[in-house]
């Protein structure tokens, strides 16, 4: 299954003003997706930890298109 990141205006000022503070880049970005630990924190919410970060994201599954539908929420450190 292929996966979409939704990067709207909104949401792309957000999240890559918080990956530039903390020295993530979107190739980085993609690898917590991909491999990171998932974890549901709500309904559709979850969290992909990752090396020394976690990425907090919503996700919706377009079972037609065969596309998970990722839309960044934020990105922090762990420590």
């Amino acid at each position: 299954m292929k996966f979409k990141v939704n990067w709207s205006e909104k949401r792309q000022r957000h999240i890559l003003d918080r990956m530039l503070l903390r020295g993530i880049s979107r190739k980085e970005f993609y690898d917590a997706l991909i491999r990171g630990k998932k974890r549901k924190q709500k309904k559709d919410v979850y969290e992909s930890i990752y090396s020394y970060y976690s990425i907090v994201y919503e996700e919706f599954i377009l079972k037609a298109e065969k596309i998970r539908k990722i839309y960044p929420i934020t990105v922090k450190l762990v420590s």
